[in-house]
């Protein structure tokens, strides 16, 4: 996922719960299904009453925001997104049914500081794995040193190699790298809780840039689900299905 130009703008989709431009018809679907659990954005702010803004990176067909429109306590929260799919971004019903207030076309690489720093809870759900080594890390380093002091990173990623291609021609689908926990924890996440299917989910403050420099994936296909499960357990991660965990102070 290096496109061309990554400094090239955004196009923004919808503004203000509707469509700014006139909604292309594709022949590829709408795509980007996540295993996350989404359900650790509620860990991620102390008053889920507050007016809580959200940008939701790769929002795919839209799972995390219908979670949060779905739950009568966040349902007032406001959800951006951004995603690399054009179909994703000129798809009607998610559209139509007013999830999402503003939706860009374009890579996370084109965030700028301004925009970032917007946002009470920033998102990149099963995103990251589908970057090369280096983007992935300047991704990471962008969000974290841009974000507001009192914002939060929410990422979901698999602790292993989890092999998948594109589903359909140019869908950015491709798993490109590994980001086993060893990769994680050196960003001291706040919060985080792990899958079945071995993907972690991880809540980070500003603080994490401190230790940027100990994010490492890796291209390494060789670590399995059985590997990636030996790592967690090496480092006695409690790992509970649904239950999201603090790490130590």
């Amino acid at each position: 996922m290096t496109p061309e130009n990554p400094s090239a703008a955004m196009r923004q989709i919808v503004k203000d719960y509707g469509a700014i431009v006139p909604l292309k018809t594709f022949t590829l679907m709408p795509d980007g299904g996540s295993l996350a659990d989404k359900n650790i954005i509620f860990n991620s702010v102390t008053d889920v009453s507050a007016p809580i803004s959200v940008l939701d990176i790769g929002f795919g067909v839209g799972g995390m925001g219908h979670l949060i429109k779905g739950h009568s306590q966040t349902a007032h929260w406001n959800i951006d997104g951004l995603d690399a799919w054009e179909p994703n971004c000129h798809n009607q019903a998610l559209i139509s049914q007013r999830v999402y207030r503003n939706v860009w076309h374009g890579l996370v690489q084109q965030l700028d500081e301004a925009q970032l720093r917007q946002y009470d809870v920033i998102c990149l759900m099963d995103v990251i794995e589908h970057l090369d080594v280096p983007t992935a890390k300047a991704v990471l380093t962008k969000v974290l040193t841009h974000m507001r002091e009192d914002a939060r990173f929410v990422m979901s990623t698999p602790l292993w190699f989890f092999p998948q291609d594109e589903i359909q021609s140019g869908d950015f689908e491709k798993h490109l790298i590994c980001v086993p926990a060893t990769a994680v924890l050196g960003l001291l996440p706040l919060i985080y809780s792990i899958t079945p299917m071995l993907i972690g989910n991880f809540v980070f403050g500003k603080k994490s840039l401190d230790t940027i420099s100990l994010f490492q994936p890796v291209e390494d296909q060789s670590i399995t689900f059985d590997k990636g499960w030996a790592i967690v357990r090496a480092l006695r991660l409690p790992h509970e299905p649904g239950v999201a965990y603090s790490l130590p102070a």
